[in-house]
């Protein structure tokens, strides 16, 4: 009997609502018998950003969407460490500055599956596109392809003529990096079977000091020798003049967008460029706080971050303030980076993070409970609770490569004097090749000259027949030979000084090599002041009280008469611009206050600030290992 109208509904109806549950349990069973990788695969290209915590020794992943951290990763060893985070939608690579340590995070299962040891070493730089993984040391110049799962380098070495500067994936899966020492840009391909050359330009003259950020196809040179901005494409270069001089400019390692921006501490300034593929329009404004680190371009907009206060400015390409980000908890430790239409503000040393969208808001992320903004809970030990998969730990030793650049590191003039020993033989035939002898055998050489006068007459015997044959006065020929004998010796000696001159081209032909590469522009002239990064950050018109230098900077103390606190800050006098370890701590005597600061910063650390009334106060700091200290001063 056929079922009626109504009743082929309800069978329909049915048959339906048991299709959707069948499918629901194969995904729940497929989640299960996964480790979870149906619904991780698509979290981890939903525009979610992995950030680095420093006090708990763990990244965190951010969901722009809810505000929340929904998974946790501890990393080994590695807490209260400065980290590295690369990521892309399959996985990630958290390199630990401290120990050279990297460990690569398989987005799909969140464990790790490779680790690899490069070492602290130079300058060492990891960069991931979407299909492939690169390894740049950037102090030699060498780069090599990695398997970003297990982290094994594939393929040859290519080597390239360090130091060099950038080192980071377009959209087109490109590898740009730039050689100053030949003032060109140059674009890679990395595949399984390494890395290869696909195109060079010409950038700026050789030896320029340059930076340069990675574009969504090409990258942005600046050269901070003079004013030239360089758009290099796979079509061609551009080449744009700046409005101001680049001395010292700063750019953020990759730009996402039409606009890009160029931060110039010296010039005292920011520049922008617009629709950067077709050069223009170029603007700057002045820069009202200092910084040490570079402006970022996102959604049309400028941010600068400004670590002393924990603020972000917001500015239109032409210079106008439109807004105002505040994290304090972020005070001198600010990161920021763009994601997938989304900027995210870090402070690893924080609980605290914010989420800025497409549209300008932003949105605060509390990494752990007791931040501001709606982050899970954080568990007892970093990732070890039930709302994140178990961890698996890295795997053994076998995974672990020494540094891949050791034996490609040109062995650099030890052979520049081996030229030299093919001319020590002659004058000491049989003990120049002793070892011991080598460098006894060159002092004797200004002695033998006047040695040989003696044994010269005898070589000169032959001649001497000739004056027998005048046998008229052979009483008197004898007086004149002698003093003769004494003027080969003038000679003589002349024919020496060729022998040791022979060797000093040779050295000073080395001594200009060494200079070629000139990473020194660097640098140059701190561009702030001590009362600048002082009254920046609080206001009230400090003023120098002391100070002490150690190799590398120089400390100072400030007072101010109308806030009555003690102001110190570490200023850097070498590697400006370039980030490096500095530290300063102020302390009040009776009162017991410590105020202290300590980082990687480009150009000073600090400032750090101590009420002490009627109290003495001191300070110490340093930076790159150098330190200073004062005594008790300043009572009152």
């Amino acid at each position: 009997m056929k079922p009626g109208k109504k009743g082929a509904e309800m069978i329909r109806a049915r048959s339906g609502w048991w299709a959707a549950a069948v499918l629901a349990t194969v995904l729940l069973l497929a989640t299960l018998m996964g480790g979870g990788r149906v619904g991780l695969a698509v979290a981890a290209a939903d525009g979610s950003a992995w950030l680095w915590s420093r006090s708990a020794g763990e990244v965190d992943r951010v969901n722009p969407d809810s505000g929340k951290v929904d998974q946790r990763r501890a990393v080994t060893d590695s807490r209260g460490h400065r980290v590295q985070v690369t990521q892309n939608d399959r996985f990630l690579l958290i390199h630990d500055l401290d120990t050279g340590r990297v460990s690569s995070l398989d987005l799909n299962g969140l464990g790790f599956s490779g680790r690899l040891d490069i070492g602290t070493r130079g300058d060492p730089h990891l960069a991931m596109g979407s299909d492939g993984a690169a390894l740049v040391e950037r102090t030699t110049g060498a780069v090599r392809a990695l398997d970003p799962a297990t982290l094994r380098p594939v393929g040859p070495v290519l080597q390239l003529p360090g130091p060099l500067v950038g080192g980071e994936f377009d959209d087109a899966g490109l590898l740009w990096v730039a050689v100053p020492r030949q003032g060109t840009v140059i674009a890679l391909k990395v595949s399984p079977q390494g890395a290869s050359v696909v195109r060079t330009a010409e950038a700026a003259p050789p030896d320029h000091d340059l930076t340069m950020t990675v574009l969504d196809q090409g990258a942005l040179v600046v050269d901070r020798g003079g004013r030239d901005l360089v758009v290099a494409t796979g079509d061609g270069t551009r080449r744009v003049t700046a409005p101001v001089p680049l001395t010292g400019a700063m750019v953020p390692e990759r730009t996402h967008g039409g606009l890009a921006v160029v931060t110039v501490p010296g010039a005292g300034s920011v520049v922008t460029l617009g629709d950067v593929r077709k050069g223009g329009p170029v603007r700057s404004f002045p820069l009202t706080d200092p910084v040490q680190e570079p402006a970022v371009p996102f959604a049309g907009k400028v941010y600068l971050p400004v670590r002393e206060t924990g603020q972000v400015r917001v500015f239109e390409p032409a210079g106008r303030q439109t807004g105002m980000l505040s994290m304090p908890a972020g005070r001198g430790d600010m990161e920021l980076q763009v994601r997938e239409g989304n900027l995210f503000v870090n402070s690893p040393g924080s609980t605290d993070a914010l989420v800025v969208g497409g549209d300008g808001v932003a949105r605060k992320v509390g990494k752990f409970p007791g931040g501001p903004g709606r982050g899970g809970e954080r568990p007892g030990k970093p990732g070890g609770e039930a709302s994140s998969p178990p961890l698996i730990p890295a795997p053994p030793a076998d995974p672990v490569f020494p540094d891949p650049f050791d034996p490609i590191i040109p062995p650099e003039r030890p052979e520049a004097p081996v030229p030299t020993t093919p001319e020590a033989p002659p004058p000491g035939r049989t003990e120049t090749p002793r070892p011991p002898a080598k460098p006894g055998s060159r002092t004797p050489k200004p002695r033998t000259p006047s040695r040989t006068p003696t044994t010269a007459p005898t070589t000169q015997s032959p001649p001497r027949p000739t004056p027998p044959t005048r046998t008229t006065s052979p009483t008197s020929r004898p007086t004149t030979p002698r003093p003769t004998t004494p003027r080969p010796t003038t000679p003589k000696p002349t024919t020496p000084k060729p022998t040791p001159t022979r060797p000093k081209p040779t050295p000073t032909k080395p001594k200009p090599t060494p200079t070629k590469p000139k990473p020194k522009p660097t640098q140059t002239r701190n561009p702030y002041t001590p009362a600048q990064v002082c009254n920046a950050t609080a206001g009230g018109n400090y003023q120098v009280q002391r100070s002490a230098s150690f190799p590398g900077g120089r400390i100072y103390q400030l007072y101010s008469a109308s806030t009555k606190k003690n102001c110190a800050v570490t200023m850097k006098t070498t590697d400006i611009g370039k980030g490096t370890n500095a530290w300063i701590r102020l302390q009040s005597q009776k009162g017991g206050k410590v105020a202290s600061d300590n980082g990687t910063f480009k150009y000073y650390a600090g400032p750090v600030f101590v009420l002490a009334p009627g109290d003495c106060v001191r300070y110490s700091g340093g930076a790159s290992g150098a330190s200073a200290s004062s005594g008790w001063g300043n009572c009152g």
